[in-house]
């Protein structure tokens, strides 16, 4: 017979703790593969989450490309509309304006012939001033005038010696003088607008006698040239201030010029 060993006996319980290890080992493997999955898929869940909080929010305060670009349309649109109504405003603004003046200087221009057909108006020159004075009937100043007179001091005394003549005189024409031309023997010939808008012609006759005329008081293509002596005898005004004379005077005002 043979002998039985306790080292032989041991054996199946070795066996039995190896087959236990490795049953483990493979629980232990299964735990891990499970635990691996429910890890993956944890944060798998964290990045679709994190995924979906970077998202563009698509409310209804976002605005779609297409929505900007017509928003942009309409916004320039309306702005040009305002621009287009204010210029309108301001035009329609501009015409009234112009209107308003245009009836204010025609009345003005109404009660200014009425004045004078009513009043006795006159024309007053001062040499030495080189001044034109308007007076109403009570000799009171309404406007005066810097003028330029002949070249030459002292009375006329005859055509061509370039004086302004001193005593009373009357108007006994008014001449549109816009077209008249004059040459003034400098070698420049015929100089256009050189009397200006109106020529107002002053009756000389019972003074000269004939010998010399044409005196007369207008505009000017030299308004630079005011206080002065420059003309060949007459008195020049600067042309918007013969025309404003031209509404107080009238075909037999009494005009006295003196030193």
């Amino acid at each position: 017979m043979f002998r039985v060993t306790a080292g032989f006996a041991a054996d199946p319980e070795r066996e039995i703790a190896v087959k236990q290890k490795q049953k483990l080992a493979k629980l232990t493997v299964v735990l891990m593969a499970l635990l691996m999955l429910f890890s993956t898929v944890l944060i798998a869940g964290c990045k679709e989450e994190g995924t979906g909080k970077e998202k563009p929010n698509v409310t209804g305060t976002q605005k779609s490309p297409e929505q900007i670009a017509a928003e942009k349309k309409a916004k320039e649109e309306a702005e040009k509309k305002a621009k287009e109504e204010a210029g309108k405003k301001a035009k329609e603004a501009a015409e009234q304006k112009k209107k308003e003046a245009e009836e204010k200087a025609k009345q003005e221009k109404e009660l200014i012939k009425r004045n004078a057909d009513q009043k006795k108006y006159w024309v007053h020159i001062k040499k030495s001033a080189f001044t034109l004075y308007l007076l109403d009937d009570k000799n009171t100043v309404i406007k005066s005038y810097d003028c330029t007179l002949g070249k030459n001091p002292g009375q006329k005394q005859k055509r061509g010696d370039m004086k302004t003549p001193t005593g009373t005189f009357y108007v006994d024409e008014i001449d549109d003088a816009s077209a008249w031309t004059h040459d003034f023997g400098d070698g420049k010939g015929e100089i256009k607008g050189a009397y200006g808008p109106w020529f107002i012609s002053i009756n000389t006759d019972e003074m000269s006698k004939g010998a010399w005329g044409g005196i007369g008081i207008h505009g000017t293509h030299k308004p630079h040239v005011m206080r002065a002596r420059d003309s060949e005898g007459c008195i020049r005004l600067q042309n918007q201030n013969v025309n404003e004379l031209k509404q107080y005077v009238r075909v037999g005002t009494k005009v006295v010029i003196e030193e």
